[in-house]
């Protein structure tokens, strides 16, 4: 019955809201009744044809500005012969730089099979006199033109102590009482900053991200709210297709890389993750303390993940999330995620790190950082999800700090005047 309850206010609630629309849709309204697009001072995502899709666009990290010698477009290209200029402007018109695009990275898996892929391409800029606005991408045989659609050339933050969360995409309806425990959760982690792609999201959601966007902690990009290509997909688990939509996540991966690419720290959770260990202490000085003294060479550090399914029911203490849910699964190698080093470490996707020479992905199998992940099994019925076979443990460590957890969440949403 109470389960009825919740869908049927959470129905009433979704036909309330009004649909925003931001610039990276062409339309004011699509079919997703009561979800809001991120809005952002850019443009459209621009093409050099209509089969790449620029999604972010990053300038090396330099204090100095002067000093940066490229700039790293983050796309998903249908093209195949990737052979394109690229076209940066300034604030004047005249202020226009060309240089050939040279692909950087192209994302492998199923690439064979993906339409659009993840892909990375570099323009070199160390010879470029004026301060980079806008970027393209244009065919060999195009003019660069200040006529069309161009996207913001962002520049990344220079923080080599500081510990950063890449987020990926968020989209449709989201608990916003959950996002801000889980940002207030980091918050007292020491997180600096938190990287997320806005795709469509319901109101009340879009208010809490936006205020950790006032509030310091929250670097909010957009994402297309209809996705590129012929495909019909979405992030939703019943929209998911299993070539096209992995590259649609690794283009965000990429946007974290690089945005992020001047902190000290990475890790690539999602929203409904956290990173728990036994005394609480703040990540990086986890790392500075325990764990690069003991892996001197390490570039990356892959957590061990407990399941804490909801399915199961409630086990603990409402209303939080983490103290709700108090049976897990044993720590195991299912989902893994990773803390990584920026300067150390090549490329990565969701689930893996690829190092630079010299250094190595640690998989920490004793160490006590655990990633506590909070999910339903699949379906009730799917037999072949790994949770189905899961031993239940009772684990209460997130109560020790569910009194101050929860008069932090309180407090916020208060004051982004949310009822629920």
């Amino acid at each position: 019955m109470n389960d009825n309850k919740q869908q049927v206010n959470h129905m009433n609630e979704i036909e309330k809201i009004q649909i925003m629309c931001g610039e990276l849709c062409k339309t004011s309204r699509v079919g997703h009744s009561g979800l809001f697009f991120h809005k952002t001072t850019g443009k459209n995502i621009e093409s050099c044809s209509e089969n790449v899709h620029i999604i972010s666009a990053v300038a090396q990290a330099k204090r100095d500005l002067s000093k940066i010698e490229f700039v790293i477009l983050n796309v998903l290209d249908g093209s195949k012969r990737t052979n394109f200029d690229c076209c940066i402007y300034g604030d004047e018109k005249l202020s226009v730089y060309r240089i050939k695009a040279v692909v950087k990275e192209t994302y492998r898996e199923n690439r064979k099979f993906a339409d659009l892929k993840a892909r990375q391409y570099q323009c070199f800029v160390h010879n470029i006199k004026f301060q980079m606005k806008y970027i393209q991408l244009v065919g060999k045989k195009e003019f660069c033109n200040s006529s069309h659609i161009r996207q913001p050339v962002s520049y990344a933050p220079v923080k080599e102590n500081k510990f950063a969360i890449c987020a990926k995409v968020a989209y449709n309806y989201l608990n916003p009482l959950h996002i801000i425990e889980w940002f207030e959760y980091q918050k007292m982690m020491g997180v600096d900053t938190v990287l997320i792609a806005l795709q469509q999201i319901n109101e009340d959601a879009y208010a809490v991200f936006k205020y950790y966007e006032r509030e310091g902690i929250a670097i909010l990009i957009s994402f297309p709210c209809k996705l590129p290509g012929n495909i019909d997909r979405s992030f939703a688990p019943d929209k998911w297709h299993f070539h096209q939509s992995t590259h649609d996540e690794q283009v965000a991966v990429y946007s974290c890389k690089e945005i992020l690419q001047g902190f000290g720290f990475v890790a690539v959770v999602d929203l409904d993750e956290y990173i728990v260990n036994g005394n609480f202490l703040k990540y990086a000085d986890i790392l500075k303390s325990e764990l690069l003294p003991a892996f001197p060479n390490a570039a990356a550090f892959t957590l061990r993940v407990s399941f804490f399914i909801t399915d199961w029911g409630v086990s603990g203490v409402e209303p939080l999330i983490t103290s709700k849910y108090i049976r897990r699964s044993k720590p195991i190698f299912s989902r893994y995620k990773n803390i990584y080093l920026p300067n150390r470490s090549a490329t990565m996707d969701t689930h893996q790190v690829w190092p630079m020479k010299g250094y190595r992905r640690i998989m920490l199998r004793s160490h006590n950082v655990i990633l506590y992940h909070y999910r339903k099994c699949k379906s009730s019925g799917n037999t072949t999800d790994v949770c189905m076979s899961f031993s239940k443990h009772s684990d209460t460590k997130m109560m020790k700090i569910m009194f101050e957890l929860y008069d932090k969440v309180v407090a916020v949403k208060r004051r982004c005047g949310i009822s629920a």
